[in-house]
């Protein structure tokens, strides 16, 4: 009984991790609709230019912050030896999770303006894809992790 738990409980923590991972892209896809819907329209290719210029460092924080969080969670379990500590060592790692996110995204965005140019030129199609290119070296180390098990 106590295995089913165990199983329910990482599902559902699974689950919360995910949704958490997907409300960034949502929020930006819900911003970028509205200002479509409220004029900004007339000129998608400008709101486009600041939404992708906005992205890296959008993707570097969100991937500094859970990759953080992560190493919290991981270093508070139940039964783990491992002392929680914030020295250097920790700030350094969050801050190379920054660097990640913020060249992943410029790297994801140059393909993704490159190969929708090559697909299509709507503008609701172009932000409603986006925010999983913006975000998408975060999906991947989660992805990864998950494989991994980690």
């Amino acid at each position: 009984m106590e295995f089913l738990r165990a199983v329910g409980r990482f599902i559902l923590a699974q689950l919360a991790i995910l949704g958490f991972l997907l409300l960034a892209p949502a929020i930006l896809v819900g911003v970028s609709l509205f200002a479509i819907a409220g004029g900004a329209g007339s000129n998608p290719g400008f709101l486009a230019f600041f939404y992708m210029a906005a992205g890296p460092f959008v993707s570097a924080v969100w991937t500094a912050f859970f990759m953080s969080l992560r190493r919290v969670l991981r270093t508070t379990t139940p039964g783990n030896r491992t002392t929680v500590s914030c020295g250097m060592r920790v700030q350094v790692a969050g801050c190379g999770w920054a660097l990640f996110g913020f060249l992943g995204t410029l790297v994801a965005e140059v393909a993704f303006n490159l190969a929708f140019r090559a697909v299509s030129k709507s503008p609701a199609i172009y932000f409603a894809v986006a925010p999983f290119t913006v975000f998408s070296p975060l999906l991947l180390v989660w992805a990864r992790d998950r494989c991994a098990g980690l």
